[in-house]
């Protein structure tokens, strides 16, 4: 029999696109067309695999679309291998047919971008060698070679022991925080730090003797475990923050850093200026105007993300969202600049559907409105 007789395309094509209402009307296929309805899907799985070790070889897959042309021309001139060659169109039409796009995609994004590194949706922890890695329970060897351990989402280091000798010299790990997602850390001093989304945080895996420092680019909420002859100093940029034991938070978002104190008693300092902080005091740094200022405040709107809640008091739309874009890596768009100056309340659990928050913000005004395309949030006039 003919290859063309043994290949029922009509056949074939519905059992590619799934045109049967139930698996009792699908035609049985031959041993061809089930070859060929592999190939296919395997082709097919493999341009959209994420994995490089996976993917189909791009190289190679044209080596052999070569290889297999230049065949099909020697069968022109008179090496005749029917089953070859039909076999050869057959693949070739599926790939045209069913995988163009896939493969036009593939090609698209291997092409010219090789140089572009993928931004990681994931927490990337940097370790002292300089290797990054995500943070994640398959990284479980590499984290215990910094002396720690992963217990869900919490990254735990091994207890201090003997302190480190002065000038030692210190094995920094650094945490980073994308969008849309948060983490806590138990360092080795025993203070526990919750490091909020599109945050970075500095840390040795072990403290020295003398002092015990980090450093912080984003938001971030420390509990600091007490001990008078090792101070706890948070390096930010512009400015430093110095505790003995205490609980507090620190945003360095906007053009101001917050410094909001639960508990304890925190300095803030920065050149020739420096405040104390008593708990219920806020901290404020104006970045462009350098200048160093404290008042009370209701310390829930900075604290209360660490909580998994959204709580905001009489707060501009511009800063909800603000937040909102971090936290649930959205992107917000707004029709003009009168809504960025609307006012709202919100105090409510955080929910993995940020539609619920916004009806919450529209429900309570009938000035905004918002529509949803992804994660792009169009904030519009009622």
């Amino acid at each position: 029999m003919d290859q063309e007789e043994k290949l029922n395309w009509d056949k074939l094509l519905k059992h590619i696109e799934g045109n049967y209402e139930n698996d009792q009307d699908a035609e049985e296929l031959n041993e061809e067309e089930l070859e060929l309805l592999l190939l296919a899907e395997e082709t097919n799985m493999r341009l959209k695999e994420e994995n490089p070790e996976h993917k189909f070889p791009v190289a190679a897959g044209w080596e052999e679309l070569q290889a297999r042309h230049k065949e099909k021309e020697q069968l022109k001139t008179g090496v005749v291998n029917r089953q070859k060659l039909y076999k050869a169109m057959a693949v070739a039409a599926l790939i045209a047919l069913v995988m163009a796009p896939a493969w036009w995609l593939f090609l698209k994004q291997n092409d010219g971008v090789k140089s572009t590194p993928k931004v990681s949706d994931q927490i990337q922890l940097t370790l002292a060698n300089g290797e990054t890695v995500e943070l994640a329970a398959s990284q479980v060897k590499v984290l215990k070679s910094e002396g720690a351990t992963l217990n869900g989402s919490t990254l735990i280091y091994q207890k201090e022991g003997d302190l480190l000798k002065e000038g030692t010299e210190l094995q920094m790990n650094v945490v980073e925080v994308p969008n849309g997602k948060y983490t806590k850390l138990e360092l080795s001093d025993g203070t526990v730090v919750w490091v909020n989304s599109g945050s970075k945080l500095s840390y040795p895996t072990f403290f020295s003797a003398a002092k015990r420092e980090v450093t912080l680019e984003g938001e971030a909420y420390f509990d600091v475990s007490h001990n008078a002859a090792r101070p706890f100093i948070v390096h930010l940029k512009n400015l430093n923050v110095k505790v003995l034991g205490t609980a507090f938070s620190i945003s360095t978002f906007g053009n101001v850093i917050h410094t909001a104190l639960e508990r304890g008693k925190v300095s803030l300092e920065t050149g020739n200026q420096s405040v104390y902080l008593l708990p219920g005091e806020l901290g404020k740094y104006n970045k462009q105007e350098k200048q160093l200022s404290k008042t009370e405040s209701d310390l829930r709107v900075y604290t209360a993300w660490k909580d998994s809640d959204i709580y905001f008091d009489n707060s501009r739309l511009e800063e909800i969202a603000a937040r909102l874009q971090r936290e649930y890596n959205l992107e917000f768009n707004f029709e003009n600049d009168a809504l960025k100056n609307l006012h709202f309340t919100i105090d409510m659990p955080k929910t993995q559907d940020v539609s619920k928050i916004l009806n919450n913000i529209k429900f309570s005004s009938n000035q905004v409105d918002f529509r949803i395309e992804g994660n792009k949030i169009q904030v519009k006039s009622r």
